[in-house]
């Protein structure tokens, strides 16, 4: 996958893309078809979140496409507010839609990109990001973000990441990312693999799990946790220190 950042698509270009796919990402018994264990992970990331924080009241779902991760969390915390990051209008307009059956709380909307959002400090009891992390760029992109979310957190909060991955070593990423591409093409067929594949490169710069792990130590979480690990496709986070 190339990281020619200056060859990747813009902010302008992803929010066009997802503002047409809002139909596909609002099954919570499917999920992403081209995702790997998709539902199973977001049903894990709304389990350990709210074993976590069980008093939540503060949740900002960043990337939250139509809400699949808020909703899951929200009907275990039916009271929890809920905070709408994406830079789509359209997912962001779905999401508030199923989520309105849901939660009691308010739910609030954002359409920016997570790096030149202002977050409140000290705030939210859990932060999700979905599948969107990877459309970071630079180092210094992910550093920023997540510095920016510890800060956002309370004493005892949760920072919760469902993601794309690369692999640090070139043989290992070679040999999975060619596991990915049967997967696609023995589930979805030929074509839908060769998409996936273009669009990855058009748009992704995804960073490794163990990359991750340090960045969320580095910027002050206390713990963290790898949750799951499929291919090219994990769950892992962190507890900011009480």
């Amino acid at each position: 996958m190339s990281t020619d950042y200056a060859n990747k698509s813009g902010i302008e270009q992803i929010r066009q893309k997802f503002n047409g796919l809002v139909d596909k990402y609002s099954n919570l018994e499917t999920g992403q078809a081209t995702a790997v264990d998709s539902v199973r992970i977001a049903r894990l990331i709304a389990s350990v979140a709210s074993n976590v924080c069980p008093h939540a009241v503060e949740l900002l779902d960043i990337g939250c496409g139509a809400g699949n991760y808020s909703i899951r969390i929200a009907s275990g915390l039916p009271d929890i507010n809920v905070t709408l990051v994406d830079l789509s209008e359209k997912m962001l307009e779905r999401a508030q839609q199923r989520l309105q059956k849901i939660t009691n709380g308010k739910i609030t909307q954002t359409r920016e990109d997570i790096r030149t959002i202002i977050l409140k400090k000290n705030f939210y009891d859990i932060v999700v990001a979905g599948t969107s992390l990877h459309h970071l760029r630079e180092d210094s992109d992910w550093e920023e973000v997540f510095g920016k979310i510890f800060n956002s957190l309370k004493p005892g909060g949760s920072f919760w990441i469902s993601d794309l991955i690369k692999h640090d070593n070139e043989k290992v990423h070679q040999a999975l990312w060619e596991d990915y591409a049967k997967f696609l093409k023995d589930n979805l067929g030929e074509d839908v693999k060769n998409w996936v594949f273009e669009q990855m490169e058009i748009e992704d710069t995804p960073r490794s799990v163990g990359y991750q792990m340090e960045l969320l130590k580095k910027v002050g979480f206390g713990y963290t946790e790898i949750l799951h690990k499929n291919m090219i496709f994990a769950a892992f986070g962190g507890i900011k220190p009480e």
